[in-house]
């Protein structure tokens, strides 16, 4: 496997050139500045690798104009090359432009590869992207790492990381032990992904031994929402909030019914199924009182409001005791009397239910439902 990290085909207006920030370091041992190999016109000369020992940087150079500080231009090797065995092999900062910036027509715009326990590619930004990978044929940003991050962005402002490409992964990372992709940001986004014909964000999981988490969310305080949706076709969407509580802007559908987990006194989950009715009902039950023969029962107010009284309603009577029968004298919107059989005088509880059409609920019963899956566009092959 090739270990890389990659941020490609940024574009700029005028010549296409690398520029590194306001202060570029290249740290410790070897670098060689424009391409691998001599060029054309002095290949008869040997290639002088220069050398130095300080605590300091080998090279370095400010530019206190409006230009860069160092350009490095290569026909087919690297425009810039920078090795590290502890430290930073490409390090770059500015204060309103990119840090690093890599162009080239048909390689790595920048290409970065972390052994130790650094981060293949890392980006920090107070107002731009942290980092920033544009690409026509490949990936975008793409990054490896056998012990830390593989892609690191953070910024302040902007996107933490951003990546843009027309038929490969906007942004790649791989890791072994750390994060594959992380991006933090304080007032934007920390990761966003954004497609036109594929999936805006991807995520595969594949357990070797044991289960794996293919995504998870976590909130760090009780008022963040977990999960939200928005549709800005039909202004709907959905969320779940830091309780667990979930709302949805539509219908909610299953294939296999509906099932609620319910405690039991031993310690047991259990799962409890969920009644299904050819149409929308609001049902309540309760306990009243015949005295004398004779019962009424008021709607709870909260109950009330919730049914359409205009469509009538059921009741179902079931007595606590010996006695001719019941049934419902009198609906009215607010409740229902309740009498005994045959001009009864009993004294008794009854148990009543009811069932209501729910205000705006419509009356189709069984209505045919049109479920389409979304569709699945094709994917590029995973990384080896």
């Amino acid at each position: 496997m090739k270990s890389k990290a990659f941020v490609k085909g940024a574009m700029l207006s005028g010549a296409a050139a690398l520029l590194l920030g306001a202060s570029l370091a290249l740290s410790s041992a070897g670098v060689v500045s424009g391409a691998n190999a001599a060029p054309a016109d002095r290949q008869s000369q040997p290639l002088v690798t220069p050398t130095c020992n300080t605590k300091g940087y080998c090279l370095s150079k400010r530019n206190a104009g409006s230009g860069g500080a160092i350009m490095g231009k290569a026909g087919s090797g690297n425009g810039l090359y920078g090795l590290s065995t502890s430290g930073t092999g490409v390090y770059g900062t500015s204060a309103s432009a990119f840090g690093v910036l890599g162009i080239s027509s048909s390689s790595d715009g920048v290409s970065g590869v972390a052994t130790g326990a650094g981060n293949g590619v890392s980006g920090n930004s107070a107002t731009g992207n942290g980092l920033y990978g544009d690409s026509s044929s490949g990936d975008g940003v793409y990054a490896q790492s056998s012990y830390s991050n593989g892609v690191y962005g953070s910024s302040s402002s902007s996107d933490g990381v951003y990546g843009n490409s027309s038929s490969s992964d906007g942004v790649y990372g791989n890791s072994s032990s750390s994060d594959g992709v992380y991006g933090q940001s304080t007032y934007g986004t920390g990761v966003h992904g954004y497609s036109q014909n594929g999936y805006a964000g991807d995520f595969e999981s594949n357990a070797s031994t044991g289960s794996a988490t293919v995504l998870y969310a976590q909130g760090d305080a009780a008022s963040d929402y977990l999960f939200v949706t928005h549709n800005q076709a039909n202004d709907k969407g959905s969320f779940i909030d830091g309780t667990g509580d979930g709302v949805f802007g539509g219908y909610v559908l299953a294939y296999g019914g509906f099932k609620t987990l319910v405690g039991s006194r031993d310690g047991r989950g259990l799962g409890g199924s969920v009644a299904i009715t050819a149409q929308a009902t609001m049902e309540d039950t309760g306990t009243g009182r015949l005295f004398n023969g004779e019962g009424a029962v008021r709607f709870d107010r909260a109950f009330a409001s919730t049914i359409d009284p205009g469509r009538g309603y059921q009741v179902f009577l079931t007595p606590n005791g010996d006695t001719r029968g019941l049934y419902v004298a009198a609906k009215y919107e607010g409740g229902f009397i309740v009498r005994e059989n045959e001009h009864g005088r009993s004294s008794v509880y009854f148990d009543y239910r009811i069932i209501a059409h729910p205000y705006g609920a419509s009356d189709a019963r069984l209505p045919q439902l049109s479920i389409k899956p979304p569709p699945i566009p094709h994917l590029p092959p995973r990384h080896p």
